[in-house]
C-alpha cells in the first residue's frame, strides 16, 4: 500500500483489520445464522430492545 502513496497510518490500519479478521473468523463462520438457529427473532428483539430504548 505505501507503494501506492497510502499513508502509514492507512496502511497500518488495513494491516490490522486484516489480521482481526483472521484471527476472530469473520469471513470463515462455520454455520450462517438463519432465522430458525438465531438466538432471538425480529419481533422479540424489537419487544425486549427496542421498544424500551424507544421509550426511555
Amino acid at each position: 500500500m505505501r507503494r501506492h502513496r497510502a499513508s502509514e497510518a492507512r496502511a497500518q490500519g488495513l494491516a490490522d483489520m486484516t489480521a482481526a479478521l483472521d484471527t476472530q473468523g469473520f469471513y470463515g463462520a462455520a454455520a450462517p445464522s438463519t432465522p430458525e438457529r438465531a438466538p432471538t427473532g425480529f419481533r422479540q428483539w424489537c419487544q425486549e430492545v427496542l421498544r424500551p430504548a424507544v421509550r426511555s
